[in-house]
């Protein structure tokens, strides 16, 4: 909890706006109370407007709860929040927990006081009426983060544990569908196992059907396909974000002994864009903070850690993720998940709309975890990437595994060019601007 309550606090304390409504509606609710004060109104007048107190503050509430589940999804936060090995049920426990004592505790002032201070009120508490307004507010954000909880269930409830102990002595890493294979078998035990799994948002419209997929640890895969072949579902049903309809796919549990060995790249950077990275590694740490290891972030030394001095972002650690450049916040995205030491890598376009100098840093670091003996696995259109990276490439393509390459067995780029991209490469198109 503490660490969803330090995001919730930080974000309100960076967000002029979410003050400026929970400011206007202490001011609303005040001045209510001060009319009924000051007209000398009637119990029958002044009663339903007393109860439009509370309702205010419940309205206004409810909305800031409906956001942060809202930028929680959007921004991997409950993503992150699985992967860091809690159980389903502690997010949206912890989302509630958050949310309500700031309505309760607002709305029992206001009991407390009007009834001290307006003489005309004071009939409220015969009867129990001013607990049932203090529960008012606390219903209806209680009321919005359940009904949160429901629609973003998929991602809070529906995912699945990937890690097994039962793969711990498979070594073959050739896949039966494929139009190639590599020469030879691995003699490293499986990091990943994709076996005949089968997947589609709509039950009868799959995204990826029959794939077969076996991944030694410390290997470097590149996977490629052309938008919307299923290659980030693929991601999704290995972490276990997505289940699927047929099949399993399953990370060794021998070689990763929990989530917390694994990190996934998403987009977002799983960065939260109104909190500074200083703030996003703090919140990062408390996530991950174990009774063995409190502190898996050494956050008093930040600006002197090797992998933040390597991406040069000593001068941006106080600065909001929204206000850096896509370059700075991949390098970002990518240096908060490294500094938590992963040994299985999961990037979903590195290299994508980053300047140059980035993009070097991601190949030079993505080849020293190689190195390291770390796994990988990349989702790219980078050619390049993959010839300096990638030990192997899979080419996704109709569903399923397509082609299976060992990079090392094309010297030529051009014959490499156009084995990954399945000979459909096209060149002097016709466009027709010239007659």
């Amino acid at each position: 909890m503490n660490a969803i309550l330090y995001k919730d606090l930080t974000q309100l304390g960076h967000d002029w706006t979410k003050q400026f409504a929970i400011g206007l509606a202490v001011i609303g609710a005040t001045a209510i109370v001060l009319l009924i004060d000051e007209t000398h109104m009637p119990a029958q007048v002044a009663s339903p407007l007393f109860q439009t107190v509370f309702a205010v503050i419940g309205v206004t509430f409810a909305p800031l709860t409906w956001e942060a589940f809202h930028d929680d999804a959007a921004e991997g936060i409950i993503a992150m929040m699985r992967a860091s090995g809690r159980a389903a049920w502690r997010y949206p426990a912890m989302r509630l927990v958050c949310a309500l004592p700031p309505a309760i505790v607002i709305s029992l002032l206001f009991v407390v006081v009007s009834l001290s201070l307006v003489p005309s009120l004071r009939s409220f508490a015969d009867g129990g009426q001013d607990m049932a307004m203090v529960l008012a507010p606390a219903l209806i954000v209680a009321a919005t983060a359940l009904l949160q909880t429901i629609l973003h269930g998929k991602a809070i409830f529906m995912t699945t544990q990937t890690l097994d102990h039962g793969i711990a002595n498979a070594v073959s890493s050739k896949n039966p569908t494929a139009d190639d294979t590599p020469a030879e078998s691995p003699t490293a035990p499986l990091a990943i196992r994709v076996h005949d799994l089968t997947f589609g948002y709509r039950w009868h419209r799959p995204v990826l059907e029959h794939i077969d997929l076996d991944v030694p640890a410390g290997q470097s895969l590149g996977i490629l396909g052309y938008n919307g072949a299923g290659k980030t579902t693929l991601f999704s049903l290995i972490t276990g974000l997505l289940r699927p309809q047929r099949g399993s796919a399953t990370i060794n549990a021998d070689v990763f002994h929990s989530m917390r060995d694994v990190f996934q790249l998403t987009e977002s950077g799983n960065l939260a864009m109104t909190m500074t990275v200083r703030e996003n590694l703090r919140f990062r740490s408390m996530l991950y903070a174990t009774r063995d290891n409190p502190h898996p972030i050494d956050l008093e030394h930040l600006d002197e850690l090797p992998m933040v001095r390597a991406f040069e972002l000593q001068e941006h650690l106080d600065k909001k993720v929204k206000e850096l450049s896509t370059g700075l916040r991949k390098r970002a995205g990518i240096m908060a998940g490294m500094l938590l030491d992963p040994k299985l890598i999961l990037l979903d376009e590195p290299t994508n709309a980053v300047d140059p100098i980035t993009r070097q840093l991601l190949i030079d670091l993505m080849r020293q975890l190689k190195a390291d003996g770390r796994t990988i696995l990349t989702i790219t259109h980078d050619l390049d990437y993959c010839r300096q990276v990638a030990d192997r490439v899979v080419v996704i393509d109709d569903k399923r595994v397509a082609r299976d390459l060992t990079v090392a067995d094309y010297a030529d780029e051009a014959a490499f060019r156009q084995a990954a991209t399945l000979g459909r490469e096209r060149g002097h198109v016709d466009f027709g601007l010239h007659k």
